[in-house]
């Protein structure tokens, strides 16, 4: 487990990076909590289809989404050598299953381009950088579920209590 909260330089934009079905996105690294190896998730009836389910962190019932749903990645069972990523969105501490972790890097904050005027209809990104490898995009956890999803989300949350 670690955790990376600490580790940035003010002036710059600390992102982390991360793999989903081969292809890097990345998260801004102020709203990590932690990152950890995938564990076992429990079954939330009545939630919508993007939330896999809930996890315990530290005590904490965490509802744990799956982003290759809501990206339109082909699905696939969690595997034991997957990493979840716990942010703070919003409204409430998520986990994101993802299939690996890169690491951090830092970006001056013109080396980030609005989705917007890139990539009309990218609601789930707010940004895209470059690398050698390629464009990165940053998803915006804050655009992750829809006002709906966040009603069903809560719904579901509370029953499971």
């Amino acid at each position: 487990m670690s955790d990376f909260r600490h580790q940035h330089d003010d002036t710059q934009v600390a992102l982390l990076l991360f793999q989903l079905d081969g292809r890097a996105y990345a998260l801004r690294l102020d709203r990590v909590e932690r990152v950890t190896a995938s564990v076992a998730v429990t079954p939330l009836p009545a939630a919508p289809p993007v939330v896999m389910g809930v996890i315990d962190v530290a005590g904490q019932i965490v509802p744990m989404f799956d982003l290759r749903q809501r990206f339109g990645l082909p699905s696939r069972q969690p595997r034991l050598d997957d990493a979840l990523v716990i942010v703070q969105a919003s409204s409430r501490l998520v986990a994101l299953l993802v299939d690996h972790v890169d690491g951090t890097i830092h970006r001056d904050p013109e080396d980030l381009r609005p989705t917007d005027g890139i990539v009309p209809g990218t609601r789930y990104f707010d940004a895209v950088m470059s690398l050698p490898d390629g464009p990165v995009f940053i998803h915006d956890i804050d655009r992750f579920l829809s006002m709906e999803e966040e009603r069903e989300l809560d719904v579901a949350m509370g029953a499971a209590r």
